[in-house]
């Protein structure tokens, strides 16, 4: 299923609006994703923060846990960029590309199942739409994160106007 064939309960205008901020956050996502190499994976936030490789996978793996609070079966199958039998230990994969990947797939399940909700299940939020504006901060700080840990590690941050480009609609 595409992002853009989603429709459901919460109304074809909304869902259209929901539906194209999570296509513009698969791009900006890609732009990221496609900028990083191995070497910027380690790159870390000051103060003994995150990783990049770590950003990435609490990208995916907290909109995965969300949505697991609205549909269990949903978010099953979705995969994790971190290794899940680590249990004293975040080891995030460090492949920009399966990055990508993930967040996508695991962006279009999220999509898909907010729009055809017809009830909360465990969300805390007001709506399944509210759920899909409050992943998408989320990860907005996380790049934001991602951003100053390349910086401060002396790398080269993506080109301006490719990542804001999917935002304005002109990527």
């Amino acid at each position: 299923m595409t992002v853009s064939s989603v429709a459901g309960p919460m109304g074809s205008e909304l869902a259209g609006v929901l539906s194209g901020a999570v296509q513009a956050e698969n791009r900006v996502n890609d732009v990221l994703c496609g900028h990083l190499t191995s070497e910027m994976m380690t790159a870390q936030t000051p103060g003994g923060g995150m990783t990049v490789a770590q950003h990435l996978a609490h990208m995916a793996g907290s909109t995965k846990f969300w949505l697991s609070q609205l549909d269990e079966g949903a978010a099953s199958p979705l995969p994790v960029l971190y290794d899940e039998t680590q249990m004293d230990a975040f080891v995030a994969q460090d492949d920009p590309a399966r990055a990508a990947a993930v967040m996508r797939e695991v962006w279009t399940a999220a999509l898909h199942t907010a729009t055809a909700a017809t009830v909360l299940g465990d969300l805390p939020h007001p709506s399944p739409a509210q759920f899909v504006l409050h992943m998408l901060g989320h990860t907005a700080y996380h790049r934001g994160q991602i951003a100053l840990a390349l910086k401060v590690n002396g790398f080269p941050l993506p080109d301006e106007d490719r990542m804001w480009g999917p935002m304005r609609g002109s990527l």
